[in-house]
């Protein structure tokens, strides 16, 4: 997810201090890099996406952007050896966007490729040792016991070069694979929302959907009662939240139509899409 250390877990492993990283409450790579270095003897490709539940990009948008750029890899035969999905142990809690954030990552890789997966906790250098290890214990026997179960594998990121370059050490001698994903679209030829990842999407749009629906209609029902009482600082405050409610639901049907027009969109479509945004040469 976004504000997970993606970015600045590749500039660990590859020493390169140009790459954008976010600090702060806003996420910063809204375009997906990739980052040559040389690991143990070979040539290493880093693909840094944007993460789930992003600030500016809706998680529509998120796994459009991440297909484009599988679906273009697919059709030059480029295969991943492995992936690195990293969790910031400083979160508290595991919300219900890391959760299910988790099903989609692995409807997205497949249970077949999770013996290629990394799990990594980063920013250990936050709170006290015994929350820390409490946290990790719980992702470990709850939230990752699937996964691991699969054959995922765990490491501590301490934030030092070392530790990232011993990290994805760990990935290099894989036998290179396709994600889930780029099989359903490729050799399956789907569309997006009909594989298991954009499935995951679909349902949360209509969860979303309804939900935004009921909270409008509670909102109306508060605005008629507040309007009666002739409150105008109280009526101008909800008239306010009404219409970023509005700009919500919006939003959810904009990423709605996506997801259905992306049905008729061709792997040519979406490789000349990759091109514009200047991935002409992914290798």
């Amino acid at each position: 997810m976004t504000g997970s250390g993606k970015t600045t877990f590749i500039s660990k492993v590859t020493g390169r201090t140009d790459l954008k990283i976010g600090y702060g409450l806003t996420s910063c790579t809204q375009e997906i890099q990739v980052v040559e270095t040389m690991l143990d003897g070979r040539t290493v490709r880093f693909v840094d996406t944007p993460g789930f539940s992003d600030t500016y990009l809706s998680d529509t948008e998120v796994l459009e952007m991440i297909a484009d750029y599988l679906a273009a890899a697919y059709s030059q035969e480029i295969r991943l050896s492995g992936i690195i999905y990293l969790h910031p142990i400083s979160d508290n809690r595991v919300t219900h966007h890391a959760t299910r954030n988790l099903d989609m990552f692995r409807k997205l890789t497949g249970e077949k490729n999770l013996k290629n997966v990394v799990l990594t906790t980063s920013m250990w250098d936050k709170d006290t040792e015994e929350e820390r290890v409490k946290r990790e214990q719980e992702l470990k026997t709850k939230f990752w016991s699937v996964l691991m179960a699969f054959g995922a594998k765990y490491s501590r990121h301490d934030g030092t070069e070392g530790s990232a370059k011993q990290i994805a050490s760990m990935l290099v001698k894989n036998k290179p694979f396709y994600l889930q994903l780029q099989e359903e679209m490729g050799s399956g030829n789907k569309a997006l929302k009909d594989t298991a990842a954009g499935k995951e999407i679909m349902v949360e749009l209509s969860r979303m959907k309804e939900q935004h629906q009921a909270e409008l209609a509670g909102m109306k029902e508060m605005l008629l009662r507040t309007s009666a009482e002739e409150n105008k600082a109280a009526v101008a405050a909800l008239e306010q939240h009404y219409k970023k409610m509005l700009r919500d639901m919006e939003r959810t049907l904009a990423d709605e139509r996506r997801m259905n027009e992306d049905a008729v969109k061709s792997l040519t479509e979406r490789i000349n899409a990759l091109e514009k945004r200047g991935f002409c040469t992914i290798m």
